[in-house]
């Protein structure tokens, strides 16, 4: 458990160090009022009251210390922590909170109470350390990341390293100390609440600024130069090389009461008064516009959280400043009122843009002029274009101008009518890479300004239109003009045009644009098209905003597009659309939230444009905006996914221990956040659950996953975010856990089965078999009781007829006189019979044999050797493989005359020198083999036997009715071998030794059997 925890907080502690320093705080050159600005009151839900502390923990949420308690908030919902501690009373109201280097949360309330919160859990440093009712008033984490504290009439304490150690006693102590500061220099900072302010430094107390020595220090901050900056209820103060230093601030700055202070990222100095938040940038230059003189607006408490946003509270809730998207000029920056029109980005930096009420305007490094000549500031400008120097103007009534700059003055050119001009009604302008000014008019056609020179081109030439509203260069040099009535081009001297009928969704063409890809982007009334290789297309899986008329277009330094429309700002992943694959994650709609002040879009020539840097600017009615992908992107804070909660079957789960599900559960569910508060609402999720056959889930934005029906296993969720800006920046949150197996799917009841259906398949098989051999049994036994009539009915007629017709031709050849030609008859007759009666007696006992129970197979087969006539050159062995077992008689007695008539063969017709029985008698089976070196027997004799011969076939019926299996091999020249294999459950006895000797037999056994087979072969 401990283990785990060391890991984990090793995690979160890496993480903070990424965010931390992926931070970059907000950007110093923008106004207050040109950062987001978010505001959470009763209204929307916050529930603190008045806010003394803010403070962001390791897991991402934002802690509130309030005077109603402690709040927690997850960047939508604020939650009052009541009780932290189950078996405590609630908690007094938070005063101060603090992080130190190990992730630790430390909440000072009110009285003598603190509280500790690390890894979601809260703890009672008091019980840890034995603090015995200690008030805390002041506390603050030093730049090694101790935590000091300044206890009421106690002394100061530092804690580092899990130990809490004084460092000031009682007895030192310079009063009631409210505020507390640690500089690099290792000195403490002690502000108190009525007696100035005291140092101390290695181990010695002084007090500090005679000038201060009966002020209220209600705040202090380390200066970057080593002193400190000092808040009291009289203004603000800098201690600095020994002196207070003489501040260069407004003297409004001198006479707030100062609250609370912080340093950002930054270097900026925040500070909160009594009538709102100031800074003060590294340069020195103070913002004020935050402040209100009326009551109420005061700020106690300012965090730059892990995003580098500022927050900051009082008594009306609390604020955020942060970085949007966008850096919004207006009349606060002293442009004109009454909304934006054509914007045109010059390679020096100087932005130019006209408004909708007229003149013509720039902006340089924020500075904004006005253009006064040629008449210009009473006119309505159109658009704006330029190159080399020069700055192309198309007005309302007044022509054509072009500006030469000349620093920041500007000589003027105005093109009218009288000079050849087609319309002194001038709607869009542009100027070609070679110097050529076009000049669209209103209803005139198009005029080319080319070496001085006027030449003037209508529907007559081939326009499709004489109403011009947007002109471009392609990169092959033609000239490219959207008009009413469709698309023109005019190259080497030719105009061609495409309308309605060329594919266009409408003829009604607002604006075009020309990316670096040379794709030719068209806006028109029916939507969004482009012109690539000659044919126009209409890209697949629009999204609606891009459905309707389009007002501007342009492409960052990233490839994106960025489109205005009524009431849209867009940024798409241009190849995605171009290919038809675009999705909701490829396009980006952007609203106040990202500094914008509004998203009404404007209907002139070039409202959207990209500067040299690859910056968009946007007119809009509300102002101009300016967005840079690029720090957008490198300012991206990665973001982490919090599991807040997870829950078995309705019950919830404990993250923090190894978990372990038990079985039966039917559904897991898993409610995660992130650790980024800015726009919430814009962070995806992607997650995956391993053990499972699924792979990662589609980009969602819900923050709650529910499994049904996972078998037992062990199973690791993982899941990432995007921030707001879209990027897979984040580090990967992983929770593994188990669900036990019920006790019917565990390893052991699987295996269990498995034995239970090997021993029904075993018990199946020894019952078929038994069934066989009992059927087998009643077979032999009706066959012996048929062979032993048989038998008698010979030995009772037959063989006793023959008997007395032998005795009776015995007497008559008796009887006959020795010369009788008829005696040799009679004695031939007599042979016969002889031997007729002989065989008979053989068969008899063949058929009735009473030694078989007795006698050995193996010994039947070596007397073979005395019954024929075998040649004593021939070598004849019986090989007897393990231990002899009992036979039933009738299989034993088959057995044989299967043998036997193999081993006639042998003699008869083999002609072999070595003949060779080997009997095995195996746990599983009986084996005969029969083998000789002889001549062999012709294949098809073998296969299917001689005519008039039934040796072969005979053995083959009889291996077949004892259930054995017969194998005959023979080839021409190399002898022959006959195989017989009977199972042993139908060829042995039952052993009366019972099952356990059986199977100690048949393991031995196998043992020997291995090497036989070889031998065999």
């Amino acid at each position: 458990m401990q283990r785990r925890r060391l890991r984990k907080g090793l995690l979160y502690g890496i993480a903070l160090l990424c965010l931390v320093n992926a931070a970059f705080g907000l950007d110093p050159t923008r106004k207050i009022s040109q950062y987001v600005h978010d505001k959470w009151g009763d209204d929307k839900g916050f529930i603190g009251g008045r806010i003394y502390a803010i403070r962001q923990s390791s897991d991402g949420y934002l802690w509130m210390g309030t005077e109603r308690g402690l709040v927690r908030f997850d960047g939508s919902n604020f939650i009052l922590i009541k009780r932290p501690l189950p078996e405590s009373p609630p908690i007094s109201p938070a005063r101060d909170l603090v992080t130190d280097a190990s992730g630790n949360l430390w909440i000072r309330l009110e009285g003598p109470s603190m509280l500790l919160y690390h890894d979601g859990k809260f703890e009672d440093p008091y019980a840890r350390f034995d603090l015995q009712d200690i008030t805390f008033t002041a506390i603050v984490p030093d730049y090694e990341g101790r935590v000091i504290l300044s206890g009421l009439g106690e002394g100061t304490f530092r804690y580092g390293d899990g130990h809490l150690e004084t460092i000031v006693s009682a007895e030192q102590s310079p009063g009631i100390v409210i505020s507390l500061a640690a500089t690099r220099d290792q000195s403490i900072w002690l502000g108190t609440q009525a007696n100035g302010l005291f140092r101390m430094s290695q181990g010695h107390i002084s007090k500090v600024a005679q000038e201060l020595k009966d002020l209220k220090i209600n705040a202090l901050l380390p200066a970057d130069t080593g002193g400190v900056w000092i808040g009291t209820d009289k203004g603000i103060h800098l201690w600095e090389g020994g002196v207070l230093a003489k501040l260069n601030l407004p003297s409004s700055l001198r006479q707030l009461q100062i609250l609370t202070m912080i340093r950002d990222d930054d270097a900026n100095v925040w500070i909160g008064t009594n009538h709102g938040i100031v800074r003060i940038t590294r340069s020195g230059a103070v913002s004020l516009d935050q402040l209100n003189p009326k009551p109420g607006y005061e700020v106690t408490a300012i965090y730059e959280d892990l995003n580098g946003d500022i927050w900051f509270g009082g008594s009306r809730g609390v604020e955020r400043l942060r970085n949007g998207v966008f850096t919004t000029y207006s009349t606060s920056e002293g442009l004109p009122s009454g909304g934006m029109g054509s914007v045109y980005a010059g390679s020096k930096g100087r932005v130019w843009f006209a408004p909708l009420t007229g003149g013509l305007f720039w902006m340089k490094e924020g500075q904004v002029g006005h253009v006064t000549v040629d008449g210009l500031e009473h006119d309505v400008v159109y658009s704006i274009s330029g190159g080399d120097g020069e700055i192309c103007v198309g007005r309302q009534q007044g022509g054509l101008t072009v500006l030469t700059e000349e620093g920041d003055s500007f000589t003027a050119r105005t093109y009218t009518e009288a000079d050849g001009l087609a319309q002194n009604s001038v709607y869009s302008v542009h100027r070609d890479r070679d110097g050529t000014i076009w000049a669209g008019t209103v209803s005139a056609g198009v005029s080319r300004l080319k070496d001085g020179k006027f030449t003037n081109f209508s529907d007559a030439n081939g326009l499709p239109s004489n109403a011009v509203n947007s002109i471009v260069e392609g990169f092959d040099g033609a000239t490219w003009l959207a008009t009413p009535s469709g698309l023109a081009s005019f190259a080497n001297g030719h105009w061609s045009k495409y309308i309605a009928r060329d594919d266009l969704s409408s003829s009604m063409v607002k604006t075009i644009f020309e990316d670096t890809k040379h794709v030719l982007w068209l806006a028109t009334s029916g939507g969004l098209a482009f012109l690539y290789s000659g044919q126009i297309q209409v890209p697949e899986n629009l999204p609606e905003a891009l459905r309707e008329q389009i007002f501007g277009v342009a492409e960052d330094s990233t490839g994106s597009l960025w489109f205005t429309t009524s009431d849209h700002i867009l940024r798409v992943n241009k190849d995605r659309l171009l290919s038809g694959a675009l999705s909701d994650v490829d396009v980006q709609s952007y609203g106040v939230e990202d500094g914008l002040l509004g998203v009404e879009g404007v209907s002139r020539d070039r409202t959207v444009v990209a500067d040299h840097l690859g910056r968009i600017w946007i007119s809009l009615k509300s102002g101009l905006s300016l967005a840079d992908p690029i720090v957008t992107s490198k300012d991206a804070v990665p973001t982490m996914v919090r599991i807040e909660s997870m829950a078995a079957g309705g019950t919830r789960v404990n993250v923090q221990n190894p978990i372990k599900i038990s079985s039966g559960i039917q559904s897991i569910t898993l409610n995660y956040g992130s650790t980024n508060l800015a726009v919430p609402e814009r962070i995806r999720f992607r997650y995956k659950l391993d053990g499972s056959n699924q792979g990662w889930s589609e980009t969602v934005a819900s923050r709650q996953v529910v499994y049904n029906n996972l078998g037992p296993g062990t199973y690791v969720f993982r899941i990432v975010a995007s921030n707001s800006a879209g990027l897979w920046n984040g580090p990967e949150t992983s929770v593994p856990f188990v669900i036990e197996p019920a006790f019917w799917q565990t390893w052991w009841f699987r295996v269990a089965c498995l034995a239970a259906c090997c021993l029904t398949v075993l018990a199946i098989y020894r019952l078929r078999i038994h069934q066989v051999t009992e059927r087998l049994n009643v077979g032999f036994q009706e066959r012996l009781a048929e062979r032993t009539r048989i038998a008698q009915e010979l030995h009772d007629t037959l063989l006793q007829g023959v008997l007395s017709a032998s005795l009776q031709l015995d007497v008559a050849e008796d009887q006959l006189p020795e010369g009788s030609p008829a005696k040799p008859l009679l004695k031939r007759v007599l042979q016969l019979m002889s031997t007729v009666t002989e065989e008979g007696r053989n068969t008899l006992l063949g058929l009735r044999t009473k030694e078989s129970g007795n006698q050995s197979l193996e010994t039947s087969f070596s007397r073979l050797r005395q019954e024929f006539s075998l040649d004593c050159k021939t070598d004849y062995r019986i090989i007897v493989d393990s231990v002899a077992r009992p036979l039933r008689p009738l299989i034993r007695d088959e057995v044989y005359r299967i043998g036997r008539e193999a081993l006639l063969n042998a003699f008869m017709h083999a002609h072999a020198n070595s003949i060779e029985v080997e009997v095995e008698y195996a746990s599983r089976h009986l084996r005969i083999l029969v083998r000789d070196d002889g001549r062999g027997i012709d294949p098809q004799v073998l296969h299917s036997g001689r005519e008039g011969h039934w040796g072969l076939v005979g053995i083959q019926e009889r291996s077949e009715k004892i259930g054995g299996n017969l194998k005959l091999r023979s080839r021409i020249g190399a002898g022959t071998e006959v195989e017989l294999t009977v199972p042993g459950s139908i060829a042995f006895e039952k052993d009366s030794n019972g099952s356990l000797l059986q199977w100690f037999r048949w393991l031995r056994q196998e043992r020997l059997e291995t090497p036989k087979d070889d031998k065999g072969k």
